[in-house]
């Protein structure tokens, strides 16, 4: 999954536009213009306000076809069901705690069909409070022929992989960069080529991010929606 964080460009977007929104101070301000985030990240994107219960601000049209339906508005945890908005929750638990971007890969299951996830939370003040208020999240998520409101009521989550990430001017370079190799790997015709640079893309990735215990908390077992 970390090689889809290099291949999905609106993570790298919602870093860039944290980190200019952040200007050197220690937590990034929006003033809750939607226009003002970068137009190509809009349809990945969701915003989440009144934490840490957390509703539903604004959503995506790419977020809403997948999910099958607007949310905007609701609650997390009525869209969600418990276990999968446990899962949610504590992504947002965890950015607003830190202050700083975090990174989550995920498997969604409805027997027999899977689905790829990965998301990225970033934690904002709103007009200058002291404090985080808003969390905004991008999505990458495979191709699944169920929708993900489902999961909720009929599936299974399993977290992969939880990711601090601890330096974001860093982890913005090295990112362009890995993304260079990524796509080289891709467009090679030669296979030793494409792993060696496969290889460098995510050396380049990995060192501007700290793994984070997974949900439940350190315990990768697969855990069902149903709570």
């Amino acid at each position: 999954m970390l090689r889809n964080f290099f291949a999905a460009p609106d993570f790298l977007r919602l870093l860039r536009f944290w980190e200019s929104r952040r200007g050197g101070a220690a937590l990034a301000d929006w003033d809750g213009d939607v226009s003002a985030i970068p137009a190509e990240l809009l349809p990945n994107l969701i915003i989440l306000d009144e934490l840490p219960d957390a509703r539903y601000r604004y959503v995506g049209a790419a977020c809403t076809r997948r999910f099958g339906g607007d949310t905007t508005g609701r609650k997390v945890a009525e869209t969600l069901g418990p276990a999968y908005g446990g899962y949610i929750r504590s992504l947002i638990e965890d950015a607003l705690l830190r202050r700083a971007p975090v990174f989550s890969a995920s498997v969604l299951q409805i027997e027999p069909e899977v689905m790829l996830t990965g998301r990225l939370f970033a934690p904002f003040a709103l007009r200058g409070s002291p404090e985080p208020r808003i969390v905004m999240s991008a999505h990458f998520f495979s191709e699944g022929r169920f929708r993900v409101k489902d999961v909720g009521a009929q599936g299974s989550v399993l977290e992969t992989e939880r990711l601090l990430i601890a330096a974001v001017p860093e982890i913005c370079a090295r990112l362009e960069e890995a993304r260079r190799y990524h796509h080289l790997s891709r467009a090679t015709p030669d296979p030793a080529l494409a792993r060696e640079w496969d290889r460098i893309a995510v050396d380049l990735g990995a060192g501007a991010l700290v793994a984070l215990p997974t949900y439940p908390r350190g315990d990768r077992r697969d855990w069902a929606t149903q709570g």
